[in-house]
């Protein structure tokens, strides 16, 4: 029956027609439009899942503001067929067939520079177009003109057509300027007739001129005749120009011929393409209605469902919730006039056809809908005028269809069942199929004003009720759908709104029965109970919302403070490193170990804000970038390397590709700075024992030494950390540093080195006895 109801049509009054034409306005071509507007359900829900996957893919792409064209398209037919049927394609077709391989280029680009699964075999699947792309440019130009130089016997030729046009227009001239041809020329110009250049004689005066005749004007007056003079240049001229078209007409044979042999591609890439166009529309229409993709379960469960038409319209939405399984598979809804219901009742049809056929549904991610095969619709007017029905007739004989649905996978959509008859014997009929509805273990969604249908249901009958609530206070309908509650019609209520004069209100209440009185006495106290539950929800909506928002305030408040307690530890760190610096440029002159002590006690209080620093580095939600990252492990800092299993030394900032240069022992690396890690030496068993070795302050004579004369600081600087790694595998537990004097830049770079290095307990500038200034001793520390 799903065929058999698009046919019908009867989908228009779910407002379906008009979803798929804003969707086909979404395409880039005519054949992407023509085949969203026949957009029809899949066949399985693996392939829905594989298309949603597609849209998600080209949602990500549009959301970053790319969205491939395929205009060319629909011309693609016209010059492919001529292809294939071996004929030369005309200028105008190759313009086309270079639109084509520019979109396909195009579309290349934009999948290659994704990861995703979809765009990255699509990528693979599109022809390689800048090969035939290159070969019509060096036909023609992008407007489809022959380029002059397409071969080197066509550049010839229009080079030779160039110099014979200016010396025929060279002797014309001077023919025109000749005093004794006055009497003979009807004006002084120079045209063209019949492709051959020739000047304007008076008639009667041909005979005075030595020419050819080639046309005359409409008064007779004048006649056009090619001067004697000029006529063997004009004949070679006209040869020239025959000869450029029989090469014009090779190269478009060539051409076509060599495009003959891409068709195949040709035509394998426009499927894709196509394809590709008719995703992204899709993406497009989910980024306007903010839709999601749906999973498939045996229950329906929409979150926040809105009506996609009324998004799409900029209209305010009130969102629901509708929840129903196989236990409780059919909804009554009831409630007010002119409340919501039947917008209620599209939205969840809208949701289980658009899930069916593919797009993203107009709800809250993980809203859940069974894979519908038939959808059986009865809204709106059904009079049938060819088949002598009326709209009660018409109506009843989709109820009666509807009978034969049987199973979860079927949902029917019923808007005011039974509502256009006898209000008693109505109810009745609609009582009656629903029942059967239910006994099919069909889902379903109802709409009726009928009160005998809100009451009466077994607990296991598999109907429950439903409705859209009504402000008493402020006399009118809210849209919010209470599930489980019954809704009175609240007529009088809606009569009053509208307008309607108090007397026929008054008169109407007059007429109710008793029983009706006390029934709508009774739906008074329950639509005041809903009323009541309904500011109960929305005031714990607000408050959910709000304490969300305190939620990102706060987090944004410890994150900033996070931020600035770096900083400031970043800030004493560079102010202590400063104040070595300064000691170090001290240490030069005299009383050197008067200033060391000093130095001492600077670098005593280091490794508290070193550590402190480290700290603030460890922690995760603060490095966030690579930006982060350097400013949290600068130049000189040690972290750890999980390839290698072990800590290295940072070397610089982090570059495009986000890598950091480390240096370990003597290996320089390249690694990615989401990949480093906090430094592990505090729990290297090797240094816990080195440690306890080290605790002389005294030097010994016999030490392991490295000369770092006449290097570059950089090098200097990277030859020393490798001689220290290697210093801690030897158990060297002091080693001597020879720098020299120079202009003090390296000496001061090394000193400032070791005064944060992790490795080093201290350091002294050598003595007059060991060596002097242009040495430093550094005794290990683990």
């Amino acid at each position: 029956m799903g065929t058999d109801l698009e046919k019908k049509n009867r989908l228009a009054g779910l407002d379906w027609i008009e979803i798929k034409e804003r969707l086909s306005q979404l395409g880039t071509c005519e054949l992407s439009r023509s085949s969203l507007k026949a957009l029809s359900p899949l066949n399985s829900v693996d392939e829905i899942k594989e298309l949603h996957q597609k849209t998600f893919e080209a949602l990500n792409v549009f959301r970053a503001g790319r969205r491939p064209f395929m205009e060319s398209l629909d011309l693609y037919s016209v010059w492919a067929t001529r292809l294939e049927k071996e004929a030369v394609l005309k200028t105008t077709e190759l313009r086309d067939t270079r639109h084509f391989l520019i979109e396909c280029l195009a579309l290349k680009e934009i999948v290659s520079l994704q990861e995703s699964d979809w765009m990255q075999e699509l990528n693979q699947q599109l022809m390689e177009a800048e090969e035939p792309l290159s070969a019509i440019d060096q036909i023609m130009t992008s407007d489809g003109a022959i380029r002059t130089d397409a071969s080197e016997l066509l550049y010839k030729l229009h080079t030779e057509k160039k110099n014979l046009v200016k010396q025929v227009q060279n002797t014309l001239d001077r023919l025109v300027h000749q005093h004794e041809m006055e009497p003979v020329l009807q004006d002084r110009y120079v045209t063209n007739r019949e492709g051959r250049w020739v000047l304007p004689v008076k008639s009667g005066k041909q005979h005075d001129f030595s020419g050819i005749i080639h046309a005359s004007s409409h008064s007779r007056q004048t006649v056009f005749m090619e001067p004697q003079e000029i006529v063997p240049m004009n004949n070679r001229l006209r040869e020239v120009e025959v000869e450029i078209e029989a090469e014009i007409e090779r190269l478009l044979s060539d051409l076509s011929d060599y495009l003959r042999t891409q068709l195949s591609d040709m035509n394998a890439s426009k499927e894709l393409m196509l394809e590709s166009d008719q995703i992204w529309a899709k993406a497009q229409l989910a980024a306007q209605l903010s839709a999601n993709p749906i999973e498939f379960s045996e229950d329906l469960e929409l979150h926040e469902v809105r009506h996609p038409i009324l998004v799409l319209n900029n209209v305010e939405v009130i969102s629901n919730t509708v929840h129903l399984n196989p236990e409780k598979r059919i909804l009554i809804l009831s409630g007010p006039n002119a409340g919501g219901k039947t917008i209620l009742l599209k939205s969840v049809g809208l949701a289980a056809q658009m899930a069916r056929c593919g797009l993203f549904v107009c709800a809250e991610p993980q809203s859940k809908i069974p894979f519908f095969k038939k959808i059986q619709v009865a809204v709106g007017d059904s009079q049938s005028v060819d088949e002598n029905l009326s709209t009660f007739a018409a109506h009843l004989k989709i109820l009666n269809e509807s009978l034969d649905l049987s199973g979860h996978q079927n949902l029917l959509l019923i808007d005011e069942i039974c509502g256009s008859t006898d209000p008693e014997e109505g109810a009745a009929l609609a009582r009656a199929f629903l029942q059967k509805y239910s006994d099919q273990n069909v889902f379903g969604v109802v709409t009726s004003h009928l009160s005998p249908l809100k009451v009466g249901w077994k607990e296991d009958s598999g109907v429950i009720n439903g409705s859209l609530a009504y402000d008493n206070e402020a006399g009118k309908p809210t849209f919010h759908f209470l599930m489980g509650i019954p809704g009175k019609s609240l007529a009088l209520q809606t009569a009053k709104r509208v307008g309607v004069r108090s007397e026929v209100l008054d008169l109407a209440m007059e007429a109710l029965s008793p029983d009706a009185k006390k029934y709508h006495a009774g739906l008074e106290e329950v639509e005041k109970m809903k009323s009541d539950l309904q500011h109960i929800k929305t005031e714990l909506k607000d408050q959910v919302k709000k304490a969300k928002a305190d939620q990102s305030r706060y987090h944004a408040m410890l994150e900033k403070f996070e931020k600035e307690k770096a900083e400031r530890l970043e800030h004493s760190l560079k102010k202590a490193q400063k104040r070595v610096d300064e000691i170090i440029e001290q240490s030069k002159v005299a009383n050197v170990f008067r200033r060391h002590e000093e130095l001492e006690k600077v670098k005593s209080e280091l490794p508290e804000i070193i550590k402190a620093s480290k700290v603030s580095r460890s922690e995760g939600h603060q490095v966030r970038t690579p930006e982060d990252f350097g400013r949290a492990y600068p130049p000189g800092t040690r972290v750890f390397v999980p390839t290698i299993g072990r800590d290295g030394v940072v070397q610089g900032a982090p570059n495009s590709k986000g890598e950091v240069p480390i240096l370990s022992q003597s290996m320089r690396l390249m690694v990615h700075w989401e990949s480093l890690k906090a430094p592990h030496q505090a729990n290297n068993p090797t240094r816990e024992v080195l440690k306890h070795r080290s605790d002389t302050s005294t030097f010994l004579e016999k030490d392991a030494e490295i000369d770092l004369r006449g290097k570059s600081t950089e090098d200097a600087l990277s030859r020393l950390e490798a001689f220290l790694d290697q210093s801690v595998l030897n158990k060297e537990d002091r080693v001597k540093v020879i720098h020299g004097h120079g202009t003090d830049t390296l000496k001061k770079a090394i000193r400032s080195y070791l005064s944060r290095s992790n490795y080093v307990k201290n350091w002294k500038a050598g003595t007059p006895n060991s060596g002097g200034d242009g040495i430093t001793w550094v005794e290990i520390f683990f």
